[in-house]
């Protein structure tokens, strides 16, 4: 799905000036209110008319060396940044393993006893959309995403309240999470709950409504 969509935006080129991630983030979020006010059902449809009515005008004006990059930026900016978006997504190609959402932050039922035994944790892992296992590194102050191609991301964490944390994104070699996230971006994890094998978190990109909530197992 993810370089169907991505062929859609290529194509259309002419222009010349560089691209900031303010001006792809501008780009992005204009394209996520016209997508909210389209009246169709057809999620496909949709897709083919954000794209042919907001993107390709602003494709227009970039040179035709710079169009697939930026085209890239755009998709990632948008998941990042437009709930609407991931929805279709979400739709068209589902989880591997199913997330809920919710406008209301949840609450934590962790036990003092649990909590302490989360930070004591360094080693975790998530399945990524397409059941791809992620493994986790949490310690000193660093968390360190492991993917399965061999790439890596680079993040801080810390601790905001008992149950939450902050973490603030550095650098990454992986092209999902280097295209979808800029340096100083931040995202509020919340543990929820213990399972057998895992603990339901929560996430909340700051100045967002919605909190996304997921399972992160431990070893």
């Amino acid at each position: 799905m993810k370089k169907t969509l991505i062929i859609l935006l290529i194509g259309i080129s002419n222009g010349t000036f560089s691209q900031t991630i303010k001006e792809i983030d501008s780009v992005s979020n204009l394209m996520c209110d016209y997508l909210k006010k389209l009246k169709t059902k057809d999620d496909t449809l949709k897709i083919s008319l954000l794209y042919q009515n907001q993107l390709s005008p602003y494709l227009g004006t970039i040179d035709e060396s710079k169009v697939e990059k930026v085209a890239e930026q755009v998709y990632y900016r948008l998941q990042r940044n437009c709930v609407e978006f991931m929805d279709i997504l979400n739709r068209l190609d589902p989880p591997k393993e199913e997330t809920t959402r919710t406008n209301k932050k949840p609450k934590s039922k962790l036990t003092v006893l649990e909590i302490k035994e989360f930070t004591t944790q360094k080693k975790f892992y998530y399945f990524e959309v397409n059941g791809d296992t992620t493994n986790v590194l949490m310690e000193n102050g660093y968390w360190t995403d492991s993917f399965s191609d061999g790439t890596f991301s680079n993040l801080t964490y810390k601790w905001i309240s008992d149950t939450e944390f902050e973490l603030v994104y550095i650098e990454s070699n992986n092209e999902t999470r280097s295209n979808f996230s800029v340096q100083g971006d931040q995202y509020i994890y919340q543990v929820l709950s213990k399972g057998a094998d895992f603990y339901l978190m929560s996430l909340n990109i700051p100045g967002q409504e919605t909190f996304e909530k997921f399972k992160i197992y431990y070893k």
